[in-house]
């Protein structure tokens, strides 16, 4: 018998490393849907109140842009709750809003990940976007973090995220609800690879 099979086997019937599971998202509050409801709840009222004291009232940029306006926010909406966190075989996958994210376990150096407060370790905050989607207290896709290294980002939970680092030097920051069980299948994977 080829020992790789073995291996194979014994690694998919294990409970200690599971070969696929789901990872809950800490929910992020409703702080995000308020930053983004306000705004466009505001310019819809702003943009009624100048059609209806404009001397065409039926003016149709008005009427327009209050359509467009609550279908905006709607698709903004549905970006804001796509987000999951699946560890498949080897492979991490990330959704997040618009974008998504594949790491093989072994471009992660496990040994230098640690679940961080971001309030505690500001050098891990992602502070400036590069191809992103932000709202308070939300933070998906890709950023630099304050000490300028590169980072995908889900992040829901300021006070307990998993900073991930990849051996090309960037990062992944992620807020699984139990970011201590996901590092620790992260490391018996790991372990069961080497």
């Amino acid at each position: 018998m080829d020992p790789r099979t073995t291996v194979t086997a014994m690694h998919s019937h294990s409970p200690a490393a599971p070969t696929s599971r789901d990872y809950r998202v800490a929910t992020p509050g409703r702080l995000p849907l308020l930053g983004l409801w306000l705004p466009l709840l505001l310019a819809a009222g702003l943009v009624a109140a100048v059609g209806l004291s404009s001397p065409e009232r039926s003016h149709r940029l008005h009427w327009t842009t209050l359509v467009l306006l609550p279908a905006t926010g709607t698709v903004l909406s549905l970006f804001y709750l796509r987000r999951g966190i699946r560890l498949q075989e080897r492979t991490l996958l990330v959704r997040s809003s618009l974008f998504a994210s594949r790491t093989d376990i072994a471009q992660i150096d496990l040994a230098q990940a640690r679940v961080v407060d971001l309030a505690e370790h500001g050098e891990f905050a992602p502070t400036r976007k590069t191809i992103a989607y932000a709202l308070p207290g939300f933070k998906s896709g890709y950023f630099r973090m304050r000490n300028g290294q590169r980072a995908f980002c889900l992040v829901t939970d300021a006070s307990r995220v998993l900073a991930l680092p990849l051996r090309d030097g960037r990062w992944l920051l992620l807020s699984p609800e139990q970011p201590r069980q996901l590092l620790q299948d992260l490391q018996r994977l790991a372990a069961h690879r080497a």
